[in-house]
């Protein structure tokens, strides 16, 4: 009996082996693919956090946006952060505002809900305040706002914060307000255009 001929086999060698490196190649491809998606979503969120770390001069959180404004070194008897000129407001309408000659760092901030549903908001829990001299975080220590538990859609609302803080140095960190809201938090500056007055006592 003759031997079965092999030339058929040798002839589909080259193409079975041609298809395996194609898929190989197809594989190779497809996590590489993955492995870039993978990287270029890292690294657009490491940006992101590194964004949103960077202090800025407004911020928005929770369906709010906070935008402070100037801040200053105020005392209840020369109140001038209300905008009238210098006119004192009755301390009734300034709850937390500094009594006698004690003086607080205020920074006056406008909280706007540009959103189609109310947003509740505590202020005594969300912000505080970052820097100065000691470089410690302090928490507000009052504010002209009430007990205002809650901002209506297409509403704003304009107070000042309260800090009881030392006056910084030349060489301390500038002050920054975060903002902790919905378990995320934003940091802002400070404007500081005055200085600090003289005789600078602090609040209790």
């Amino acid at each position: 009996m003759g031997r079965r001929g092999t030339g058929g086999d040798g002839a589909g060698r080259p193409a079975r082996q041609a298809g395996t490196a194609v898929r190989a190649w197809c594989s190779v491809l497809v996590v590489a693919a993955v492995v870039t998606a993978v990287l270029g979503t890292t690294l657009w969120r490491e940006r992101r956090a590194a964004a949103d770390s960077r202090p800025a001069a407004t911020a928005r959180l929770g369906g709010l946006d906070a935008a402070p404004g100037p801040a200053g070194w105020a005392a209840m008897t020369h109140h001038e952060m209300d905008g009238q000129n210098g006119y004192q407001m009755p301390s009734a309408m300034m709850p937390g505002a500094p009594e006698g000659d004690d003086m607080r760092l205020g920074i006056p901030i406008t909280l706007t809900n540009s959103g189609d549903e109310p947003q509740r908001f505590d202020l005594v829990q969300e912000f505080s305040l970052a820097g100065g001299e000691k470089g410690d975080v302090r928490k507000l220590h009052s504010d002209t706002l009430g007990q205002l538990p809650r901002l209506n859609a297409g509403s704003a609302v304009r107070g000042v914060l309260y800090f009881d803080v030392d006056p910084p140095g030349a060489g301390d960190p500038p002050f920054l307000l975060t903002w902790t809201r919905d378990g995320d938090s934003r940091r802002m500056t400070v404007r500081m255009p005055g200085g600090t007055p003289e005789g600078h006592q602090h609040g209790s």
